[in-house]
């Protein structure tokens, strides 16, 4: 093969490759922490649909994001086994909150609303949540019960000041298991700031 096609061939079937490695149009859920980025409101964000990739599975597996059979976009499942104790939210399922939320939330009540169901053959009929702003304010484990269809499951917390210590905020979700396996599906999670700052 002459000089004159051989090059123009070559560079075009490495340009091939490089654009085949980058994979321009693959799916490419937002991972990280939760933030408001360009929303229209930092004191009022919600995850749904892909959002619900920053979600991370902690210490256990038991995470997954499917497309719904009836349609609609992406949901999370979380299976806890009756095995996986623990306490500190970020061992298990939970979603970080990023610094830009964590300053729109400090020091005053936010409101925390989840929407979610119960799945599965081993259905689970509880589950708790938990927001951890720092070992020492945190909301404790909240139990709400779970039905077969979605809905709303509210609390509120009164969140701590920021202090000199940097670190994210997270929420952690988790069925209750008080045996073998329990599964529930979520549909979205909103939290927004519920009152003013408190002077500290």
């Amino acid at each position: 093969m002459r000089d004159r096609y051989f090059f123009p061939l070559a560079a075009a079937v490495a340009a091939a490759f490089v654009f085949t490695a980058m994979q321009p149009f693959a799916h490419r859920p937002p991972r990280g922490p939760l933030s408001c980025g360009g929303c229209a409101n930092g004191e009022d964000v919600t995850a749904a649909g892909d959002q619900l990739y920053r979600f991370v599975p902690g210490n256990f597996d038991g995470l997954a994001i499917f497309n719904p059979p009836e349609g609609g976009p992406p949901l999370l499942r979380i299976t806890r086994l009756a095995d996986q104790v623990y306490e500190d939210p970020r061992s298990g399922p939970h979603i970080a909150i990023a610094e830009d939320l964590e300053y729109a939330f400090e020091s005053r009540p936010i409101e925390v609303t989840i929407e979610a169901r119960s799945s599965g053959d081993f259905a689970a009929t509880e589950f708790e949540a938990n927001y951890f702003a720092k070992p020492e304010g945190e909301s404790g484990w909240q139990k709400f019960v779970l039905g077969r269809e979605f809905g709303l499951h509210s609390f509120t917390f009164n969140t701590p000041p920021r202090g000199d210590v940097e670190g994210y905020d997270y929420l952690g979700i988790r069925p209750v298991a008080p045996d073998k396996r329990r599964v529930m599906e979520v549909r979205s999670v909103r939290i927004r700031a519920a009152g003013a700052k408190v002077a500290p």
